[in-house]
């Protein structure tokens, strides 16, 4: 061999040993979406992992001539896509009704790792589910398998060893289409969120600090349904987690860096830290951040709420009354008090009542431990003589009901209370002053529908009482008045009067639920609603209604949302899933569950969706058993503080029934705004030479004739506004009577309003029959 030959090979050996060579490819679920941010190993000490990009590509660089084993690997995100319709998914495999269609949705159900799926498999998961174990025993929490192997029985994955790894030995060239498809173990209907992939984890447990010494111990108890939010310091993003029974969180966060703080439930209870700044979080890493919560007083905190799919004229229905000691010290023999609207009757209860007086029961339920709940159901149907559409109110008030935290120093001690009655042909508003005297004057307004028909101010010594009277005249009558600055719970208070005088035709109905409830204390809970003969069955409903075409609510009105269910299926329903994804306009740190039809558990994550699981709720179908067909969850949650305004926030909510697809309700909204009944509001102003305005024949079955009692010359605007605030009619008023025609309006509430030219206004209301 001549000399140049051997110096050629000597360098092209020298280069091919400094080489590198690439091995690429994509990790992809079973439908393709890309599994971004997940590690693959290369098996080799001298190439460093990687992670995929948003494609789910990877490329390693090996030595050339060098091993390499290929494998993607990941083992948190537990119960990422894993819910109780995957669990029964498998059960109906298991049981024949329905076989898994894919060898990776068999491998997803193999949870125990053993090559079948068995009953042991629905075990574990549940464990899972129920945050019994936080890791498979004998498992990942994701496989993976060669994108081109091809399961000679797709129908038994594991009648042969798949390949879940590539092996190359001595690599001289460039290797790409190395692909995988990665599989979420428990997740057999392909619900995982990809997103998580491309993440680290943030965990840890939120406790009541019992000893005081912050540090978790075997005497310290679990806080349930807490809220973690995550901060990102760079951006506006935000996640939130609830912690489950257990006490224990877990959030799932691109990487960056975050602030993590626990939205506070009771300002008896201080953290050993409060934010927990600088959290650096990077792909696939966990970060254990745990809440010592210590008391700051020794005090119950008792809170109550109300809740109730719907009521039914002439049917039974139920309320749900749920209670819960949110303080740091037991609520020694604690009693929750229910006054029933007077239209229900035959009534009983799941527990029994201590006492009855007219409408009002009261129910022991005993010493209270702190983070202790209990519940309980009254049963009653609606009387047959209420009027379709009436509303029907319920209060409840649990004892004790003493706070131990001082009010703010700036508080009068003034605390107003309002009633209101029908009594014969008037409406009377009381409202009194139950506590110190008024240091300064508040307003009040009275609110004929959803017109204003006086605004004015009052301020009362200790004990002392101011009445408004009104003609009643069938229309739904409001008086609501500020509370006292710096009041510790109420900013107002308020009372509503529907139907008066009885029997007055015909009555406006629908009016009571578009405004907030006087309940912001925690110790009470007011729920009304109107009675229905029919429904939707798979609706959601947000309270209060708001005013107008525009659903219009004052900027800081916190939401009630009712979401409804019921089974119209021809089976019964095992489990349901209701997923709430919240709009950005909405403070996912403020939820609160305020009740249930049937046991379920709450999951808050993300940038703030909210899962409600009915696990094992064997819901019967409405062919079999109409009445336990339905159900619901109740909860509240606050805006966003500083919308602009006006703004819409809307709300809509998806609910399954096992693995069907789901039912998407009907969306919600409300408009946020200030002043918004002014375009249907007045205060009668009527002008030196003028009577009071005439509307007859009132109500009206056709033409309605309008007359200003006066010789003088008339020059005026008329206006007429539908129930819900639009104003269907604007004309002028140029003679002292004008005849408004009807032309085809639909029956119901119209109210006008007579501008006067230079000043004066006339306002009322006209019936069309």
């Amino acid at each position: 061999m001549s000399l140049a030959l051997l110096l050629t090979l000597a360098v092209l050996q020298l280069g091919w040993s400094q080489q590198t060579f690439k091995i690429s490819g994509t990790v992809t679920t079973e439908t393709g979406v890309p599994a971004h941010g997940f590690l693959v190993q290369s098996g080799n000490p001298n190439v460093p992992d990687v992670t995929t990009d948003a494609n789910g590509y990877y490329e390693l660089e090996i030595p050339a001539g060098e091993d390499a084993i290929i494998a993607p690997f990941r083992n948190n995100d537990l119960l990422n896509g894993v819910s109780t319709l995957d669990k029964v998914l498998i059960e109906r495999h298991i049981l024949g009704i329905e076989q898994l269609d894919s060898p990776y949705k068999l491998i997803a159900a193999d949870v125990n790792h053993t090559g079948t799926v068995t009953s042991s498999d629905v075990v574990t998961l549940y464990d899972a589910i129920l945050n019994v174990i936080n890791e498979f025993p004998d498992n990942t929490s994701w496989r993976f398998v060669d994108a081109n192997y091809v399961f000679p029985n797709p129908s038994n994955p594991f009648e042969s060893p798949f390949p879940e790894l590539f092996n190359f030995n001595a690599i001289n060239s460039d290797i790409s289409g190395v692909d995988f498809i990665a599989v979420k173990v428990g997740d057999v209907n392909g619900t995982a969120e990809l997103f998580l992939g491309g993440a680290g984890a943030i965990q840890g447990s939120i406790f009541f600090d019992q000893d005081d010494n912050c540090a978790q111990s075997s005497g310290d108890s679990p806080l349930t349904n807490w809220i973690v939010v995550a901060s990102n310091a760079g951006t506006t993003d935000s996640f939130y987690a609830n912690s489950n029974v257990y006490g224990d969180y877990e959030l799932y966060l691109p990487p960056g860096t975050y602030d993590i703080e626990v939205v506070q439930a009771s300002g008896l209870f201080a953290p050993c830290t409060g934010t927990v700044t600088g959290v650096n979080v990077a792909l696939q890493s966990i970060t254990t951040v745990d809440f010592a919560q210590q008391a700051v007083l020794d005090c119950p905190a008792m809170e109550v709420e109300l809740s109730t799919y719907l009521l039914r004229r002439c049917f039974q229905n139920y309320y749900h009354v749920q209670y819960c000691n949110n303080g740091t010290a037991t609520a020694e023999d604690a009693s929750v008090e229910v006054t029933l609207d007077p239209y229900f009757i035959d009534v009983s209860s799941s527990i029994p009542w201590a006492s009855v007086n007219s409408d009002t029961y009261t129910f022991n339920v005993g010493d209270v431990q702190p983070g202790e709940c209990g519940n309980f159901f009254i049963t009653f149907k609606v009387s047959c003589d209420a009027e379709l559409g009436q509303t029907h109110c319920t209060s409840a008030h649990v004892y004790p009901d003493s706070s131990c935290v001082a009010p703010n120093m700036l508080w009068s001690g003034a605390d107003l209370i309002v009633t209101g009655e029908c009594v014969n042909d008037e409406v009377v508003f009381t409202i009194t002053n139950t506590g110190d005297d008024m240091d300064e004057p508040v307003e009040y307004v009275v609110i004929e529908d959803i017109m204003i028909q006086m605004t004015e101010t009052l301020q009362l010594p200790a004990g002392g009482t101011k009445t408004e009277t009104r003609t009643a005249n069938g229309a739904t009558w409001r008086l609501e008045t500020e509370e006292a600055a710096y009041h510790p719970y109420e900013t107002f208070a308020s009372a509503t009067v529907e139907g008066c005088p009885d029997g007055f035709v015909p009555m406006s109905y629908g009016f009571v639920n578009l405004f907030p409830m006087p309940d912001e204390a925690p110790f009470e809970d007011i729920d009304c609603r109107e009675n229905v003969s029919s429904w939707d069955p798979n609706d959601k409903t947000g309270f209060p209604l708001g005013v107008g075409e525009r659903h219009f609510i004052e900027p800081g009105q916190p939401l009630d949302y009712l979401i409804r269910f019921q089974n119209t299926g021809t089976d019964t329903a095992f489990n349901i899933l209701v997923i709430d994804s919240l709009q950005q306009t909405l403070d996912p740190a403020s939820i609160k569950i305020l009740g249930s039809s049937h046991p379920m558990t709450f999951v808050l994550g993300d940038r703030g969706v909210a899962r409600f699981i009915f696990n094992d709720i064997m819901l019967p179908d409405s062919n079999v058993n109409e009445p336990l067909s339905h159900g619901y969850v109740k909860f509240s949650i606050a805006q966003k503080p500083g919308l602009p305004l006006p703004t819409v926030i809307e709300n809509s909510a998806a609910i399954y029934f096992d693995f069907n697809a789901p039912i998407i309700t009907n969306t919600t909204w409300h408009t946020v705004d200030t002043d918004f009944i002014e375009v249907v509001s007045s205060v009668s102003d009527v002008p030196p030479g003028f009577g009071e305005l005439l509307a007859y024949p009132n109500p009206s079955a056709g033409d309605v004739i309008f007359e200003i009692p006066t010789e003088r010359p008339v020059s005026a605007i008329f206006q007429l506004f539908d129930p819900m605030g639009r104003q269907v009619l604007r004309e002028n008023f140029t003679e002292n009577k004008c005849r408004f025609q009807r032309n085809g309006l639909a029956a119901g509430v119209y109210f006008y309003r007579v501008e006067m030219e230079g000043g004066g206004v006339f306002s009322g209301r006209v019936i069309l029959k």
